[in-house]
């Protein structure tokens, strides 16, 4: 597997053991805003300082999805 591919994987897979947990986040399309997840960077936070591997956003949020601090999320 070439590295750069391997490096991303291994931001949604655990590489210790190999699980994921992927959080789906693009109801907003379909939906419209839910009542309490209106903060998204907020709530991107909260999920990956929850353990989440990564979240599921529409191309219009993906700029929410920027952690500058923490573990990586994908």
């Amino acid at each position: 597997m070439w590295i750069g591919k391997r490096i991303r994987i291994e931001r949604i897979i655990n590489r210790e053991t190999g699980n994921t947990v992927i959080v789906p986040m693009d109801h907003g399309v379909s939906m419209g805003a839910i009542e309490g997840l209106r903060d998204m960077p907020k709530i991107i936070n909260a999920v990956a300082e929850g353990g989440a591997n990564a979240v599921v956003l529409h191309k219009g949020m993906v700029i929410h999805g920027h952690r500058g601090y923490g573990r990586d999320i994908g």
